[in-house]
């Protein structure tokens, strides 16, 4: 890997550790699917699962393939590489290189603008990495963090696929009550038909929650606008959303247990954007979505 920026920390915290671990791992699984180890690591971190993040990570580690080693072009046309998958290795040194002489925060700036086209890509995996990736560097910018961060838009870059059609973005007062309200809309059509595919509508709206103060003023706008698409396209046809919204109340600790003992990313990466929506906002829909995935919703918060 390159040398980090000049002025980041050196913290040795157990997701620095798994993000170096998972460093060496594949993108993506050998049936094809993303590789959540990554991601569910930094968010079983802010559930305050600290002790649990090493094993989450060698197992991820350890049931993907080998990572690629980072590639560094003189010269990188990455509008002829966008989209190229096998560009990887050169996407991601593109990165290490940029967060390396421009810093993090100006990468994000402008690299996520740039990808927020292609938001959807890899069923918003991309996105949800990077914005993972996002709020752990931006608590401490520790090499690891910085090294997950290139290797999460690397990703995000190189698997890109443009989603919806998306007008420009009008002015929002307030882009991240916005970003909740959609992910609240997303939670409504997974607890009418819950499924992987409908529960990344809620990930990926609080991966953008993320990301926005990240951007600058009118790229924020865009990038809701670009959201509203993904969702119309994925919610075309889908059931109608509930009126109602049944919450049995079961308390935060059974949620958030019984999503790290499930051992599954999804039920771990639903109830901690969810619980951080519920937080912000007090909607029921974000308990009831935390009930559904851990199944708590059907055994009643005892």
């Amino acid at each position: 890997m390159s040398p980090p920026a000049a002025g980041a920390a050196r913290a040795g915290s157990v997701l620095d550790e798994a993000f170096a671990r998972m460093a060496s791992a594949g993108f993506e699984l050998p049936n094809g699917f993303v590789n959540h180890g990554a991601m569910a690591c930094e968010a079983l971190d802010a559930l305050g699962f600290g002790a649990e993040v090493d094993e989450w990570a060698k197992r991820f580690a350890r049931i993907a393939g080998p990572g690629v080693s980072p590639q560094y072009e003189a010269r990188f046309e990455w509008r002829e590489a966008l989209g190229q998958y096998r560009l990887l290795p050169q996407w991601v040194g593109h990165f290490e290189r940029a967060i390396a002489e421009e810093g993090w925060a100006r990468v994000v700036q402008v690299w996520a603008p740039r990808l927020m086209p292609g938001m959807s890509t890899a069923l918003f995996h991309g996105a949800i990495r990077t914005g993972h990736a996002v709020r752990a560097v931006a608590a401490s910018a520790t090499t690891a963090r910085q090294e997950e961060l290139a290797l999460a838009l690397g990703y995000w870059a190189a698997r890109f696929r443009p989603g919806q059609g998306a007008p420009a973005g009008e002015e929002v007062v307030d882009v991240r009550h916005a970003a909740v309200a959609a992910a609240a809309g997303a939670a409504r059509y997974y607890l009418a038909s819950p499924s992987i595919y409908f529960l990344h509508g809620v990930t990926g709206a609080m991966a953008l929650e993320l990301l926005l103060p990240h951007i600058a003023g009118p790229d924020q706008a865009n990038a809701l606008a670009q959201l509203a698409a993904e969702h119309a396209g994925m919610y075309s046809g889908a059931r109608a959303v509930p009126a109602d919204v049944r919450v049995t109340g079961a308390p935060r600790g059974h949620l958030v247990n019984a999503a790290q003992q499930s051992g599954d990313p999804h039920e771990v990466k639903l109830v901690e954007a969810a619980l951080r929506a519920l937080d912000l906002t007090g909607d029921p829909v974000f308990a009831a979505a935390c009930e559904t995935v851990t199944g708590l919703a059907a055994d009643g918060a005892a």
